[in-house]
């Protein structure tokens, strides 16, 4: 594979980027710009519209290191060149055209949640929805928040779901806070079933929401809301929602199982957004 590059890098590339490389991991980097984050990767880490994934992965990147990116190419100058022009281009579904029956998409996640049940523990807003809540700080200062959330989304009262919710960013520890994974998942559990024709927000109160918790939380952490909000999500994301929404048992399993290897536990905070929020979304008129 040449390697594949996201929608929303395709797009910024467009009028020309520079900027520097903001943090450097094992298999990835962090190179801002003036309005965006992109993430520069190995083949390991997961599609997404603003990551740049490639088989050169640069040896020797580092921290403070210029860059250009154009739709032909990426440089870091004396360091890394790449051309971009052949890569397969990444974009996630954002909807189905017609979901499957109630029953059938209950069924997905009732699954989905034995599966997260099953799996070893990772600590993160996941206990909340799938386990007995823990006992600590983060419990007593979070479920209250959850419990007005889902209550919200039963009463469609739109405008209170996202004044509650918004308190959850930055909630948590790590480069992604658990809190911010799991605003990422409600928020395109809701943009998703929305777009499908489905009851909830108008999506400009999504984005009004993810423009709250962008004052909350990290840049990074904030751009993923603010793309969630618009149905620019991860594939293993996507893939769950278009599996769930068509109700479709057995690819619903698969993406769970893809969900639970996704970071320490930025995979299971994500499903425990969108579980919460179909799962309450769902109860709408039953």
């Amino acid at each position: 594979m040449t390697g594949v590059v996201g929608c929303a890098v395709v797009q910024r590339a467009r009028s020309g980027v520079t900027g520097h490389v903001l943090a450097v991991f094992e298999r990835s980097a962090h190179l801002k710009s003036d309005d965006a984050i992109i993430t520069l990767g190995t083949l390991e880490i997961p599609n997404h519209p603003f990551t740049i994934r490639t088989p050169h992965f640069p040896t020797g990147i580092r921290e403070e290191l210029r860059f250009n990116l154009t739709p032909e190419e990426i440089v870091i100058p004396d360091l890394y060149r790449e051309d971009l022009s052949a890569m397969e281009i990444f974009e996630p579904r954002m909807c189905v055209d017609s979901m499957a029956e109630t029953a059938s998409m209950f069924s997905c996640l009732q699954e989905a949640r034995r599966l997260m049940a099953t799996a070893s523990f990772k600590d993160g807003f996941h206990s909340f929805v799938i386990t007995t809540p823990l006992h600590g700080i983060i419990t007593q200062a979070v479920l209250p928040v959850l419990d007005r959330v889902m209550e919200t989304i039963r009463r469609e009262d739109w405008p209170a779901m996202a004044t509650s919710a918004v308190e959850l960013a930055g909630v948590g520890e790590g480069l992604t806070p658990s809190g911010d994974d799991f605003l990422v998942g409600l928020v395109a559990a809701l943009r998703f079933h929305r777009a499908s024709k489905g009851p909830g927000p108008e999506l400009d109160l999504l984005s009004a929401l993810a423009s709250k918790a962008e004052g909350r939380t990290s840049v990074f952490s904030a751009q993923n809301i603010l793309s969630a909000a618009e149905g620019l999500v991860s594939e293993d994301v996507s893939d769950w929602l278009v599996s769930f929404h068509l109700g479709d048992l057995h690819a619903v399993k698969n993406a769970t199982n893809r969900l639970l290897n996704l970071g320490h536990s930025s995979g299971v905070d994500t499903f425990a957004g969108m579980s919460m929020g179909l799962s309450s979304i769902l109860e709408i008129g039953h």
